[in-house]
């Protein structure tokens, strides 16, 4: 009976977290918060802390690894993903509460399902350029690069054939015709859509390399989404990024498209897709 009382009180209780970290944020820091806390915090229909970590037990499911006699091994470290602005301009008791509320809520979830770790199960915030809002990535962390490895063996020993499903993404060639005061010149890039980050910079190093001195030596990002759209973010260079002449902010992921003149420093460059 006390237990039938109880979880109203519960349920109570956690649906009235998010309304709390959001009133709390809304005092703080009024409506640019409103706008840029993941586009989260609306009275209506907004994406709430609950929401949040449904999808992220979710996620979790989604990647559990069925080790057969070793059980079912989830994911222990998860990425909570906050958009540029956000986590500069947000309280860092907001920050904590989200990380605590989150990391409680996968601990239950794991075990609830009696669900195997590599490792005891953590939280750490980053600030993402190309995110919108918060999301929460469950990652196997440091195993997860060992883990891939077994994986595409496994694949390669009992998996000649593709498997079914969705078929693979390929990769997108796009040139860079770069124009400097000294002249121009072509660079091939390749993007996996979804995949890691392309750097532009003066340094060597530099996926797209610009030998020029208003390009700082980490400039600029560049990243694919998976609908193939090509983002650039500057980095915090000292002389900026274009996008036809207007300046991005920093930390600002903005869309390139077709016709697009990007700027880094003094450096023009237009992007176009390989045939």
């Amino acid at each position: 009976m006390a237990d039938q009382v109880d979880q109203p009180k519960k349920k109570k209780r956690e649906e009235a977290l998010p309304e709390r970290l959001m009133r709390r944020v809304l005092e703080s820091m009024g409506e640019v918060v409103d706008r840029k806390f993941g586009r989260t915090i609306a009275p209506k229909g907004g994406l709430t802390t609950s929401q949040l970590i449904d999808r992220m037990k979710k996620l979790i499911d989604d990647r559990v690894r069925d080790e057969g006699s070793s059980g079912r091994i989830a994911p222990h470290f998860l990425k909570l993903k906050v958009e540029w602005g956000t986590h500069s301009e947000a309280p860092t008791e907001i920050i904590k509460d989200l990380e605590t509320e989150v990391l409680a809520a996968a601990i239950d979830h794991i075990n609830d399902h009696r669900y195997r770790t590599l490792a005891p199960v953590k939280i750490e915030t980053e600030v993402d350029i190309f995110t919108s809002g918060i999301t929460v990535d469950p990652t196997f962390g440091e195993f997860e690069e060992k883990l891939r490895r077994e994986d595409e063996e496994k694949r390669a020993q009992h998996l000649p054939a593709p498997p079914k499903g969705a078929p693979k993404i390929p990769d997108v060639g796009v040139i860079a015709r770069v124009t400097m005061s000294n002249g121009t010149s072509e660079a091939q890039l390749v993007f996996k859509p979804g995949g890691r980050r392309l750097n532009v910079g003066r340094a060597t190093d530099n996926e797209l390399a610009l030998h020029d001195t208003s390009v700082s030596k980490i400039h600029a990002t560049l990243l694919m989404n998976q609908q193939g759209t090509l983002l650039v973010a500057d980095t915090g260079s000292t002389n900026g990024t274009f996008i036809n002449g207007r300046r991005i902010s920093y930390g600002e992921a903005r869309q390139i498209a077709d016709g697009d003149v990007v700027g880094f420093g003094d450096v023009e460059v237009r992007f176009r897709r390989s045939e």
